[in-house]
């Protein structure tokens, strides 16, 4: 039990850390910048949220099959654990370039098709661009930081995320406020962030080094194990999208700003949830390593009440201090507050439940049932999300359209079960038969 709260405790730390990110972004722009700019930061936000699902799924994908690779390392004498950090590192090197090409060349057009014009198209482009730029850092601290938690050195990982979200947070105050660097600025503190992380992550003895074996060979695994991880990115994007478009017609640019409070600050939420199943991913990759069925399923049940007691914690906080929360952001905008308020109240309500989801989706990926992982991960965040999405927001409008993300993640937790069913049933079945 020490060891799961080592674990959890620590990676939940570290992802609250890392979250402040865009979360850092958020106060700044719409207290400095304003309305425009809010609109611009969540038009921007899917972009920022695929550079990101890259580095989860390289570094999630390669921290499981390092964690598995070092175990047998010990105990059957597999020598071949350093081939998944080199194979992560090359993967992170040439999705990074492509990136950047992106922003080099790509950045209004990529604004133009996230829907900004008129006075938001600016800034967007802005961000993206930088966004782009910097996309190796972001790649490079998400893998780094997950070896560093595989490697048995949670403390080191949350070191590295609070360090680069506190780094953001005092260069957001000091570009925005002190040299009025409006956007650019506010995009630039997030895009230095990570080299902070990453130098954290750089200074100790590490167990994972460079490697020239098999390098090849690991890819599409490392791929197959993380790619959960980028689909439940990925999902977010997609549900930003869908979002920012349904509500251009609904309530126009307040609208999207209004989403932006709520879609930055339930990142936070997210990103706590997220580290508490990244947290016991290490615990569970070890036991399905060592055939222990009784520690994983043990550690799978600590991993679900976690999230339950986390994610009710978030829902009973956003309906008890709607008003509050929002008020950090709107600027005394009563239009945006009227908007904000109630979707926050509704659209948290998922997290009774998302916890459970992301659990779960990790529980499949660390016990190499990636095919499972996959499935549920792109239930919740494409397939049942955005019919959920269209179909609540033409019957009841903005409160069918706050409503999709819970009902879609009530869905995605029954089907999640059935397949957590179907596992063991196929276990017990094979037993018999053995």
């Amino acid at each position: 039990m020490r060891k799961y709260l080592r674990f959890v405790s620590q990676s939940v730390l570290g992802m609250l850390g890392l979250s402040v990110y865009i979360l850092a972004d958020t106060f700044f722009i719409a207290n400095y910048i304003g309305a425009d700019g809010l609109a611009s930061l969540n038009l921007a936000l899917p972009i920022y949220g695929i550079i990101n699902g890259t580095g989860l799924l390289i570094g999630i994908g390669g921290g499981v099959r390092y964690t598995l690779r070092h175990t047998l390392r010990h105990t059957r004498g597999d020598e071949n654990a350093d081939s998944v950090f080199t194979a992560s590192l090359l993967m992170g090197a040439v999705l990074s370039f492509i990136y950047v090409l992106c922003g080099v060349f790509g950045a209004e057009h990529l604004a133009r098709l996230l829907g900004a014009s008129g006075t938001v198209l600016q800034p967007t482009t802005v961000y993206l661009k930088v966004c782009c730029l910097f996309s190796p850092f972001f790649i490079l601290n998400n893998i780094l930081t997950a070896f560093t938690r595989n490697d048995d050195a949670p403390g080191r990982a949350m070191a590295a995320m609070l360090t680069g979200s506190f780094a953001n947070i005092v260069m957001d105050w000091y570009m925005v406020c002190v040299l009025n660097a409006g956007m650019l600025g506010a995009v630039l503190a997030t895009g230095m962030s990570p080299i902070f992380g990453v130098a954290i992550c750089l200074t100790r003895k590490r167990g994972y080094h460079i490697g020239k074996h098999r390098i090849f060979e690991e890819i599409p695994k490392i791929s197959a194990a993380g790619f959960s991880a980028f689909i439940g990115e990925f999902s977010s994007t997609v549900v930003i999208l869908i979002f920012n478009y349904l509500l251009l017609s609904l309530a126009g640019s307040t609208g999207v700003a209004a989403y932006g409070i709520i879609a930055n600050v339930a990142l936070v939420a997210t990103a706590v949830l997220t580290g508490a199943a990244q947290g016991v991913q290490p615990l569970i990759s070890i036991a399905f390593a060592e055939h222990d069925r009784r520690t994983l399923t043990k550690q799978t049940r600590r991993g679900v009440v976690t999230a339950v007691l986390l994610g009710a914690l978030f829902t009973v906080g956003a309906l008890l201090f709607p008003q509050q929360v929002t008020a950090v952001f709107s600027k005394g905008s009563a239009e945006l507050t009227a908007l904000a308020v109630p979707g926050l109240m509704l659209y948290f309500l998922n997290y009774l439940v998302s916890g459970v989801n992301l659990l779960l989706i990790a529980r499949f990926a660390a016990a190499e049932r990636s095919r499972d992982a996959a499935v549920l991960s792109l239930l919740r965040g494409v397939i049942l999300v955005v019919p959920c999405a269209v179909v609540l927001a033409n019957i009841f409008g903005l409160t069918g359209l706050w409503l999709a993300v819970p009902t879609a993640e009530v869905l995605s937790l029954l089907c999640g079960l059935y397949l957590l069913y179907r596992e063991k049933k196929s276990e017990k079945t094979a037993l018999q038969a053995a």
